[in-house]
């Protein structure tokens, strides 16, 4: 077990490490204030709902998508791969490890979903103990299945029992429903891996990587993290006709970038429908205010991006002034920022906004300002 408490007192190092990078971080306020703001909106929420809302179909769907995206974690290196190799097949306390600390974490991430879902539940459903105790055991089963399935290279296999679970939840058995959530630990018992699969645990280490060094990059400046690149080809030859033809360098090679990219355009696209969600949560005359807040985190996160891709982009090697780079990273930051407050304005109007909408939008124009500034 040694090589792998070793490994696992180095990712400590690094979480905590980068933990107290973050807790300096202006961003970690926001999402503390966001929280905050989503945790009363949806308390407002559960005590407006009665029982005819259709609380168990939403337990049935969280059942069958708890089992998916999982990353789980195994720590092994690029150099495993020649030094790790003659000991693959006496290292078998080093996966009882990476299981268990899989199995840990996915039950952690079952408790997170259970605060949401469990008030909503007892607020719409005459549960008793029982049977609120057996939707807790149920999911974390399968979380834990779900993320073993994962490590194991086994599929979807979980994906089948969570469907028969949610519906002895939709039928009114609930107290039943860990039976089902059980059975797949059978079939992963008896697929599971006897020897390291080298490279399926590699691949899911560098995905897990990835995705940790992406959540970090939202805080603070991370050189080192992977981008995710996606092709996109109907808005890239839309920003060729538009802005290439035009010869604006700095436009173009920063509207590819967003378009392309997971952390720009899919990141205000994310951060859009959670302020949807908020909205159609709270229906209070503060629905307004739910427009700069969230205009305010999205331009908390793009501002300090230009930084980062000063420092390993391939835009700072153009024949460009760095000022022509401002220009136009800002020309795209404003547009994206001021879209996503007049979409979010006339979304908030549809929840029962009125003159708190156009509050909002001054505001948000107020933090766009406020932000762009930053970038000078």
């Amino acid at each position: 077990m040694s090589r792998f408490t070793s490994r696992l007192g180095s990712w400590m190092e690094d979480v905590v490490k980068y933990s107290r990078y973050v807790a300096n971080g202006g961003l970690l306020f926001t999402l503390y204030f966001t929280l905050i703001y989503g945790a009363f909106v949806y308390n407002d929420f559960l005590t407006r709902i009665d029982s005819a809302f259709p609380g168990e179909w939403i337990a049935a769907a969280i059942m069958l998508l708890i089992p998916l995206g999982h990353r789980p974690r195994t720590f092994i290196q690029e150099a495993d791969q020649v030094f790790l190799l003659p000991e693959l097949g006496e290292i078998r306390s080093y996966m009882v490890g990476v299981r268990a600390f899989n199995v840990v974490f996915a039950g952690l991430r079952a408790m997170l979903v259970l605060l949401i879902l469990l008030p909503l539940l007892v607020r719409t459903e005459a549960y008793t103990g029982i049977e609120v105790l057996a939707v807790v055991v149920t999911m974390v089963l399968l979380s834990v299945a779900g993320r073993l399935a994962k490590l194991e290279g086994a599929g979807r296999i979980v994906l089948p029992f969570a469907l028969v679970s949610g519906l002895l939840i939709v039928t009114g058995l609930a107290s039943w429903s860990f039976v089902p959530a059980f059975l797949p630990f059978v079939p992963l018992h008896l697929k599971r891996n006897e020897r390291i699969p080298l490279l399926h645990w590699l691949a899911l280490e560098e995905k897990s990587k990835a995705q940790f060094e992406r959540v970090i990059s939202w805080f603070i400046d991370l050189p080192t993290v992977r981008e995710d690149v996606k092709e996109r080809r109907f808005l890239t030859k839309m920003l060729e006709n538009r802005v290439l033809r035009r010869a604006e360098a700095s436009q173009y090679v920063y509207g590819l970038r967003i378009i392309r990219s997971s952390d720009s355009l899919d990141l205000v696209i994310r951060l859009t429908a959670v302020a949807l969600v908020v909205m159609w949560m709270s229906g209070g005359w503060y629905v307004g205010l739910v427009i700069p807040l969230f205009v305010g985190l999205t331009a908390l996160q793009l501002v300090p991006l230009f930084k980062r891709l000063e420092a390993v982009s391939i835009v700072s090697w153009l024949p460009i002034t760095k000022e022509e780079r401002l220009r136009g990273y800002t020309w795209w930051t404003y547009r994206i920022l001021l879209v996503q407050a007049l979409f979010l304005g006339l979304a908030s109007l549809l929840f029962g906004a009125t003159w708190d909408a156009a509050i909002g939008l001054i505001l948000s124009f107020g933090v766009i300002r406020y932000y762009l500034n930053r970038l000078t």
